[in-house]
């Protein structure tokens, strides 16, 4: 019996390694603008949601694609509506299996911006079931609006959270709220002249589902804030600060409750008056007391994701992922780098994708097959200003067992990862110190600061070959480590 039961289990390991697959593409019309916003597992398929703009005559239009989990993709549904530029932002499946979208809508001959939520059901077919346009609420002539993030409460009710501009020109980030039933209909709807938000952010229900958090860059004037409570009127009920060791975050920022009771984000972070930067993971308690930070530097400005960085269906596996804020279409390659968590944060794996072009990623998805998506734009080929969508895929496996294949001495203060290496080194130090980069004939390539924790080296510009990588704390080397660069 104990034979049978490690048979069906090794068999069970075999399909699932099988099951996994990765895959990267980056696709669309030549001439005109795509992008993919969200990515959802759904029904046995992946389905990815974006928009096509065309240049000549400023319309825009939402884009479905029904992809396999091998990355292929089986069907594409696109609604073009003449003389109208709308797309949808994010998307939830209903109970029915259809997925409920909401997006923003307006006219391009209309010198207002969108005044109009969009809200429609979509089929697993890409089918259009329905479709609805519900004006905002607000009295000043120019007011526009645009869709930042959302939270399905309870009895199957969604929350809509983004900003209004109420100038016909420039910005001032009015928050607002609107609550809609599954058949699209507005239930409630609210906006707040003195609290701002200016970057994306992300909602969680508070610690007793009574209300709800918003977690950003937050206004309230004309206090600086990072949390603000509501309850389901959209009555405000309180904001400060969480707590930090490592300065205030940057957003975009992710959060999102345990099964151990507490609540956890993803940021990437900047220390004023110092180049400390890189990601940061916090773990608070259901009162917001800050019970542990892990940081990972990076030699350079770092963001997650815009609407969602961080995503998990194991809370063994926590998915995050960073890229470098400098949009498709300037000179040069960047790295998209994966990291997985555990639910008490510590890294259990990472790996880099050695990119040749510029990324702008808005989504991570955690599968149900254990593994990540992340969806975006990348320049279309041979064009600057024009996009194109992008989506990859990332397995468990090939995260988890990154962090292993690292060089460590007994005694030593530094673990250096992956051997052989590619553009980027993973160092982590049980000290603050100095990393210095030097060929096998002792020439000194780079110099890095590392930081007590978790870094990432940047090797771009290394020839293939070997290395020497020396930690010199006080003006002495203290160790030594060789590495290949590939």
């Amino acid at each position: 019996m104990k034979r049978f039961f490690l048979t069906i289990l090794a068999l069970q390991l075999v399909f699932a390694s099988f099951a996994q697959f990765a895959f990267e593409m980056a696709f669309g019309k030549s001439g005109i603008h795509d992008a993919l916003l969200q990515t959802i597992d759904h029904d046995g398929h992946y389905f990815a949601v974006g928009f096509k703009e065309f240049l000549d005559n400023n319309e825009r239009t939402m884009v479905f694609y029904k992809l396999s989990y091998s990355g292929d993709i089986i069907s594409t549904a696109d609604f073009p509506k003449p003389d109208t530029a709308y797309a949808v932002t994010f998307c939830l499946p209903k109970p029915n299996g259809n997925l409920l979208c909401f997006g923003t809508l307006k006219h391009v001959d209309n010198p207002l911006r969108s005044r109009h939520t969009y809200v429609c059901e979509i089929s697993p077919d890409l089918e259009l079931v329905w479709e609805k346009t519900d004006s905002i609420v607000e009295v000043e002539p120019h007011a526009s609006h645009w869709l930042k993030t959302f939270l399905l409460a309870h009895e199957n009710e969604v929350i809509i959270q983004g900003v209004v501009d109420t100038t016909q020109y420039g910005r001032n980030d009015f928050l607002f709220f609107a609550k809609y039933d599954l058949e699209g209909n507005r239930l409630d709807y609210k906006s707040f002249r003195n609290f701002e938000d200016s970057n994306l952010g992300s909602l969680m229900l508070n610690a007793d589902s009574s209300g709800f958090y918003l977690f950003g860059e937050l206004t309230v004037n004309p206090a600086y804030r990072t949390w603000i409570e509501f309850d389901f009127a959209f009555n405000y009920l309180g904001s400060g600060t969480l707590e930090t060791n490592y300065g205030p975050f940057w957003a975009p920022v992710t959060a999102s409750w345990l099964s151990t009771g507490n609540f956890i984000t993803a940021n990437s972070f900047s220390v004023p008056g110092t180049n400390d930067k890189g990601l940061e993971m916090r773990l608070y308690s259901p009162g917001k007391q800050l019970l542990k930070s892990t940081v990972i530097y990076h030699d350079k400005t770092i963001r997650i994701p815009e609407f969602k960085g961080m995503g998990f269906i194991d809370e063994n596996y926590i998915w995050v992922a960073t890229f470098e804020p400098i949009p498709p279409g300037f000179t040069g390659a960047e790295n998209i780098r994966f990291f997985i968590f555990d639910n008490e944060i510590n890294l259990k794996g990472s790996m880099t994708h050695e990119g040749d072009t510029r990324y702008w990623l808005w989504d991570l998805l955690a599968t149900n097959d254990t593994a990540c998506i992340v969806s975006g734009v990348v320049a279309e080929y041979g064009e600057v200003y024009l996009l194109d969508n992008y989506i990859k895929k990332v397995r468990l496996g090939d995260v988890v067992t990154g962090i292993n294949k690292q060089q460590h001495k007994v005694g030593s203060s530094v673990e250096i990862w992956p051997v052989p290496a590619g553009e980027t080194l993973h160092v982590k130090s049980s000290i603050d110190a100095e990393l210095l980069v030097l060929n096998a004939e002792g020439k000194l390539f780079s110099t890095h600061t590392i930081k007590q924790g978790y870094n990432l080296i940047t090797l771009s510009g290394l020839s293939p070959g070997l290395y020497l990588i020396a930690t010199r704390q006080n003006e002495n080397i203290i160790e030594t480590h060789k590495i290949i660069k590939k």
